[in-house]
């Protein structure tokens, strides 16, 4: 990277300046020709790096014709109200560094042409913005816990104290689902045609989830308005990815020194990204396809792909990770008996329990999630991926253990997963350091994990998470063992047993003698 860009704030007089002296990819269409017709929701990190991408790479081709998909950013709440303060200085530009270990590349997104006031309580500007015919599409990140959904059923909770607040004055929304209800009503009586509603958020069903939660606020106001967008409102189910970590003093840094100039909010990210949509756009949609989207008819078996393989990666190796203080996940792919383990999880277990998933090897799906969690420059922090186990096992873990149960397979390699994270509930590393709390229930489930230590079915008696399955005998006989060995020995020992049973189970194969070639652990 060259310093070319004299050292100030990000903005389009500086951009048209140094054009053709920056080394950092600049957009090469005229942003003022742009218009919007997408308003998203949650203007993240993730955002900016995925969808956001997507649409500059979409509006740079020269032949694309895509000028009227520009994005307004949009948010209600204080931190989005701080972050449209730091993007309308560099005139809404972003800097976005894509980084692996023999890898850098720069360049500025251009693609959001506006942040809409953020203006509560009212919201006023956002509203305006919603009935603007030209918006064809909102789009939201608003992470999970912006959906309302109850814990036990993970369906719209009616009872939620935001929403039962915003029943009480429905005809002034507050909250994100009241406001796009408001909107969609609004235009209906109007004549004017509803726009798509697209979650991009990384949850299961994303689209019918966002559904529940617009169709269930708009029954609780007006049943036949609840029926009009259950029939004439698109909520395309997606499967997002991109790994995107949180922006500190060390980007900004970085971008100061080595691009020249200052981003008061540059994003980074790996160069690998996907998405996956159902093609459900009532209201019309951009060509997103001529970008590398995929359009498919379901999205599910996609999804379930990733959920298991990647989210279920992440949540089997952070807890060792954890407990023996390793910092990030490369580090953990980087530990011998750590990564080797996850192999074996992934292969005995975990892709065996996924149905066939179009044109897709899921084999060479996980080498591919390997090499990306391997990617030094990333940075993604254990403690970020150890976060909310009490949601995380039960999506990414819990599931694919209930089908190996029924269908005979093992199940040995996820209930010692499940163990590394009761034992990280107890609170401390194995060296004995005490963890930070890193859980929204954690004071429940520390105390839960230390009653474990003496026994371990009380660990497993936590129904809303373990359902069917804590009661399984074979599971608790697992899970059990598996605590008692980390306890004993270590999580280290516990995993290296795996490894061997693993290996003795297909010593006479080709794959055994593979697993061997890199396995940490030997068999004669």
């Amino acid at each position: 990277m060259g310093r070319h860009i004299r050292s100030e704030s990000l903005s389009i007089d500086l951009l048209v300046e140094q054009q053709q002296k920056i080394t950092v990819d600049a957009p090469t269409y005229d942003r003022k020709q742009l218009t919007a017709g997408i308003v998203h929701i949650g203007v993240g990190n993730f955002h900016r790096a995925h969808q956001a991408s997507y649409i500059d790479d979409l509006i740079g081709l020269a032949d694309s014709y895509s000028n009227e998909w520009a994005i307004l950013g949009a948010g209600i709440m204080p931190f989005d109200a701080a972050k449209r303060e730091i993007l309308e200085k560099q005139d809404w530009l972003t800097t976005l560094v894509e980084r692996q270990a023999d890898y850098v590349s720069a360049r500025l997104i251009g693609s959001m042409i506006d942040f809409i006031p953020v203006e509560p309580p009212n919201h006023d500007p956002l509203k305006a913005a919603l009935m603007n015919p030209a918006i064809k599409i909102v789009s939201l990140t608003l992470t999970e816990g912006g959906y309302f959904l109850n814990d036990a059923t993970g369906s719209f909770d009616p009872t939620h104290p935001t929403i039962v607040e915003e029943l009480a004055n429905l005809n002034a929304p507050k909250t994100v689902f009241g406001l796009i209800v408001q909107a969609l009503k609004i235009r209906r009586y109007a004549g004017m045609p509803p726009f798509t509603v697209l979650s991009c958020d990384n949850i299961p069903h994303n689209g019918d989830v966002a559904k529940g939660a617009v169709i269930g606020l708009a029954k609780l106001w007006d049943e036949e308005l609840a029926s009009w967008i259950d029939a004439n409102v698109g909520f395309p189910n997606s499967m997002v990815d991109r790994i995107t970590p949180m922006t500190g003093d060390a980007e900004r840094q970085f971008v100061k020194e080595e691009l020249g100039y200052e981003d008061g909010a540059p994003v980074f990210c790996e160069p690998y990204k996907q998405w996956i949509l159902e093609d459900n756009f009532p209201s019309g949609r951009p060509a997103l396809e001529r970008v590398g989207v995929q359009f498919v008819p379901d999205v599910k078996p996609y999804e379930l792909m990733k959920i298991r393989i990647l989210n279920g990666a992440h949540a089997a190796l952070c807890y060792a990770a954890a407990l023996l203080e390793l910092k990030h996940v490369h580090d953990a792919m980087d530990h011998p008996v750590i990564s080797a383990f996850l192999d074996c999880v992934q292969r005995n277990e975990v892709i065996p329990s996924i149905p066939p998933v179009p044109d897709t090897d899921l084999y060479d799906y996980w080498e591919l999630i390997q090499a990306r969690f391997g990617n030094p420059m990333i940075a993604d922090s254990i403690d970020r991926i150890c976060f909310d186990g009490a949601s995380r096992q039960p999506k990414f873990i819990i599931p694919p253990v209930a089908e190996n149960l029924r269908d005979g397979r093992s199940i040995d390699g996820l209930a010692l997963v499940s163990a590394m994270w009761c034992r990280y509930c107890q609170g401390r590393a194995e060296s004995g350091r005490e963890f930070e709390p890193n859980d929204p229930t954690w004071d429940k489930l520390h105390e839960t994990a230390l009653k474990a230590a003496d026994d371990p079915t009380v660990w497993l008696n936590m129904t809303g998470i373990y359902g069917s399955v804590g009661r399984n005998t074979r599971f608790a006989k697992s899970f059990s063992s598996a605590l008692r060995t980390i306890s004993s020995a270590g999580v280290e020992k516990a995993m290296q047993e795996y490894i061997k049973n693993y290996i003795r189970k297909y010593i006479g194969t080709g794959l055994g003698k593979a697993m061997q070639s890199y396995s940490p652990i030997k068999i004669s």
